[in-house]
C-alpha cells in the first residue's frame, strides 16, 4: 500500500470530539472522550477509490485532523505527551452510519 507513513499498529479515533457532531447525533457532549478503533485495513492512500459494501446506504465522511503518535506510550504525563507525537496529517474518515 503506497501510505504517506508506514502501516501504523492501530488506529484510534475520538468520537463526538466537536458541538455540531454531538447535536446533529442528538447526544449530549460526553464529560470524557469517547474513543474507538479502526481496522489498519480500511486505510487507504489519496486517490485510491472507497469500495463500498452492498447495501450502504447512509454513507458518511468527515474531514479529520490526525496525530500520528511515533513511539510506544504508556502512563504518559501531560507535560510529556508532546514528545510522542511524531507529526500530524489529515484524514478522510468514511462511515457506513446505518451499520454504525
Amino acid at each position: 500500500m503506497n501510505l504517506p507513513l508506514p502501516m501504523p499498529g492501530k488506529v484510534i479515533a475520538v468520537g463526538l470530539n466537536y458541538k455540531d457532531h454531538a447535536k446533529e447525533a442528538g447526544v449530549p457532549i460526553p464529560l470524557a472522550p469517547v474513543l474507538f478503533t479502526k481496522w489498519t485495513t480500511s486505510l487507504i492512500p489519496n486517490g485510491a477509490n472507497i469500495t463500498l459494501h452492498k447495501g450502504v446506504t447512509q454513507l458518511d465522511w468527515e474531514a479529520e485532523f490526525a496525530v500520528v503518535i511515533g513511539k510506544r506510550a504508556t502512563h504518559v504525563s501531560e507535560s510529556e505527551a508532546l514528545s510522542y507525537v511524531s507529526g500530524y496529517t489529515c484524514m478522510n474518515d468514511v462511515t457506513d452510519r446505518e451499520a454504525q
